[in-house]
């Protein structure tokens, strides 16, 4: 679902949302762990049997368009944006570390979220001939 506005804040001013959301991606995890001939084995579940976390992010932008000048043969804008305003870690992918050691009862498989692109501030320079 993507929810969008504009508003026009002056002749030369714009401000723009753009509110994104999805269910979180299907995937198949490692159910069962276990040792064969001294390695540690995974057993996944059926295909596309869980959900990640929802992705949603929110972007801002500011967009300035100056007054053309008579002489010039072009016009420019500046957008001023911000991805990801509220810097969510939206998952990309999950994957299982082990931490200790199996030989003195300590081993320990974690499950980790890696995540992708937190907030990103950008200014753009258009030009129109």
């Amino acid at each position: 679902m993507s929810i969008v506005g504009t508003y026009e804040l002056s002749k030369k001013w714009k401000a723009s949302a753009v509110f994104i959301y999805g269910t979180g991606n299907a995937t198949s995890l490692p159910e069962r762990f276990y040792f064969v001939g001294g390695v540690l084995t995974q057993e996944y579940s059926r295909i596309n049997a869980y959900r990640m976390k929802a992705y949603h992010r929110m972007d801002l932008s500011f967009t300035y368009t100056p007054t053309p000048k008579k002489v010039r043969k072009y016009t420019s804008n500046w957008v001023f944006s911000l991805y990801n305003t509220y810097s969510r870690l939206n998952p990309y992918f999950i994957y299982f570390d082990q931490e200790g050691d199996a030989s003195n009862g300590t081993l320990q498989v974690k499950a980790k979220q890696v995540s992708l692109f937190p907030i990103i501030p950008a200014v753009t320079w258009n030009i129109k001939i």
